[in-house]
């Protein structure tokens, strides 16, 4: 874990000896310098260490779930969960380990007893079972061919080794990239060749009964740490293995080769690179048995959402507007990292979505404080399990604790601290989706706008990869507030240190105005159907992707370059910043609904020819679109 920064750590011990309850007139005020010192406390706190990114399984995810009830109960909000508190539990798939695992290696009769946690440990992809048999390391886990007839390259590690039956071992990653052109190189096909689920599925597609993971050299620096279970254990049901997978230390297979009378794993890795051949040997001698539970199921891994409630007074009371924002993250990584990290590395997800809790309990700490409000009750509700599917917004509106016919309007704020000037008008620019959900919501949001000078990247559709998607599902009127993806999205760098407070503050305030004339309109917002827009929102999930950061673009074609990853596909292309994407595969490109849309469409490992305006010059270029990592 990344030691905390001082400022950070302040900010977390300043919450821990808090007074015991707000001084409510504070928040009635327009003290910009107390506004941002709050928000800094809320959002350094959940951005720390201490919150492990906040992803499900983590003590962190609970110690955050509790500071977000403790801060809703302060602001004066009522308990709106469960049993008369504040959380609304719920479970989703994933997989848990079930008792310990157990490796014991035999050569030539010499016993060795792994130890769980110092030599090795269970992969959240594996399967359950037991497994005994004879060893046989099998290089890098790789079989591939690239070209054809004589000058074809073919690699196949699980070649001339009897794997069937057998335990099999593999390196991680894939051998050292080579000057004589074998295919071993950064991107497009070597992702696939080096993911743990695709090592995997070639063993067992040979028989093999277990298969022992070891780090590569590179991976495992000095001291080889060891990939914990929850670090792929809600890999999809699809690529999880059917036999047991353990990761093993370096140390423990290089005394089995060297009792073996076989070179050690630094001099076969080597041995590899250098050739561009495999080098896979069985273990003479040398027997494994293995045997771990794994249960995985679609309700395995308990969540919650912190659900606060302010009432209403009058005659609109028994209805009811929704204020979300969701407060899990990655982490420490793993399957949505998309820094692509191979062993846990803290992603505190300041902006993602540290940002949107942190505006979230600013609103309940001025809408509590607002004596005798007329009007509509307000639920605050911090969601769990956004990042893995929107889980706990699908499953409020499941299960309300408020009656959804009654649910008048959802404002679901994610991303919202990094405010950034439009590069055209100069002025702060805000996107906003779910706009045409409902009869008058673009005059809302234009009169709400007026002193706060915003330019409005306006979506009509409701649909979106964030909570407001479960709730225009229901078809229910939503707005959704967010300042659009970055470098620094789901990554370790998304660091609380570069968030725009004071961008945060306008928008919150921005928010609050919204609301506020939601939850006293005498009519209540009539729902309007809108289309979806195909790859609507933030990028998720595994899909093929060039390496670029796509901006929303208005009053022209295409879809702009707002930045390029270092080493991506984009990059290697050619494409740059600034750059307009007009057309692909031959098809035009008129705004990023489109974009994303024809992305969907592309075949993992081909090339396709990209159309750009550069400037005022349109030029070509051909990319190959890489296969998507499926597994750290």
């Amino acid at each position: 874990m990344r030691r905390m920064t001082g400022m950070a750590l302040a900010m977390c011990l300043s919450y821990l000896f808090q007074p015991a309850r707000l001084q409510a007139d504070s928040f009635l005020t327009e003290d910009k310098t107390a506004t941002i010192a709050r928000l800094k406390k809320n959002l350094f706190y959940l951005a720390s260490p201490y919150c492990e990114g906040r992803a499900p399984k983590t003590a962190g995810s609970e110690r955050a779930g509790e500071y977000i009830a403790d801060r809703f109960a302060l602001a004066g909000l009522k308990p709106g969960g469960v049993q008369n508190g504040y959380f609304q539990p719920f479970r989703i798939q994933g997989a848990n380990q079930d008792g310990p695992g157990l490796l014991n290696f035999a050569s030539n009769n010499k016993k060795i007893a792994a130890l769980e946690g110092t030599d090795f440990t269970v992969y959240g992809l594996s399967g359950s079972g037991k497994a005994k048999g004879g060893i046989v390391f099998c290089g890098y886990g790789i079989e591939t061919k690239d070209g054809e007839g004589e000058k074809a390259f073919v690699y196949d590690d699980f070649a001339g080794v009897p794997v069937e039956g057998k335990i099999v071992v593999v390196l991680r990653e894939s051998p050292a990239k080579r000057s004589d052109g074998t295919p071993f190189a950064e991107g497009g096909k070597v992702r696939t060749l080096g993911s743990i689920t695709e090592k995997v599925a070639r063993a067992t597609a040979r028989k093999a009964a277990a298969v022992l993971v070891v780090s590569s050299k590179d991976l495992a620096g000095e001291n080889d740490p060891l990939v914990p279970f929850d670090f792929t254990s809600f890999s999809p049901a699809g690529r999880a293995s059917k036999i047991p997978v353990l990761h093993l230390r370096r140390a423990l297979l290089d005394q089995l080769l060297v009792a073996s009378g076989k070179p050690a794993i630094a001099e076969l890795e080597n041995k590899i690179s250098e050739s561009g051949k495999p080098a896979s040997i069985e273990l003479p001698g040398c027997e494994a048995e293995v045997s771990c539970g794994v249960k995985r199921g679609a309700n395995e891994v308990p969540l919650r959402n912190v659900v606060g409630v302010l009432e209403g007074k009058g005659p609109l009371a028994d209805e009811t507007i929704v204020i979300g924002a969701h407060y899990d993250h990655v982490g420490y990584g793993g399957f949505s990292s998309l820094a692509q990290v191979k062993m846990p590395t803290l992603h505190p997800g300041a902006d993602d979505n540290a940002s949107g809790t942190t505006a979230l309990l600013e609103l309940a700490y001025r809408f509590g404080a607002m004596k005798d409000r007329e009007g509509r009750r307000l639920v605050f509700i911090a969601f769990s399990g956004e990042e893995l599917g929107l889980y706990g917004s699908v499953a409020y509106c499941a299960n309300p604790l408020f009656l959804l016919e009654k649910t008048a309007a959802m404002v679901n704020l994610d991303m919202v601290g990094r405010l950034r000037p439009d590069k055209t008008s100069g002025k702060d620019r805000l996107l906003v989706q779910g706009v045409g959900t409902a009869t008058g919501f673009d005059d809302l949001i234009e009169k709400m706008n007026k002193g706060r000078d915003f330019n409005f990247v306006k979506q009509q559709s409701g649909f979106g990869p964030s909570d407001h998607n479960s709730f225009c599902a229901k078809k229910k009127p939503v707005l959704f507030f967010w300042t659009d993806v970055h470098e620094d999205y789901h990554r370790p760098s998304d660091l609380p240190e570069r968030i725009n407070y004071e961008g945060m503050a306008k928008i919150i305030g921005f928010a609050q105005s919204v609301v506020g004339e939601l939850a006293k309109a005498s009519e209540k917002p009539s729902f309007v159907e809108v289309a979806r827009a195909a790859g609507q929102g933030r990028p998720m999930g595994n899909r093929p992707r060039l390496g670029i950061r796509p901006g929303y673009n208005e009053g022209e074609q295409g879809v702009i370059v707002e930045g390029v990853s270092p080493g991506e596909a984009a990059e290697k292309a050619g494409i740059k910043q600034g750059d307009r994407i007009v057309e692909m595969a031959g098809k035009p490109v008129q705004n990023i609904e489109g974009y994303m849309q024809l992305m969907g469409t592309v075949k993992p490992g081909t090339t396709i020819e990209i159309t750009l305006m550069r400037k005022d010059q349109k030029v070509a270029v051909k990319v190959l679109i890489p296969t998507p990592m499926p597994s750290p």
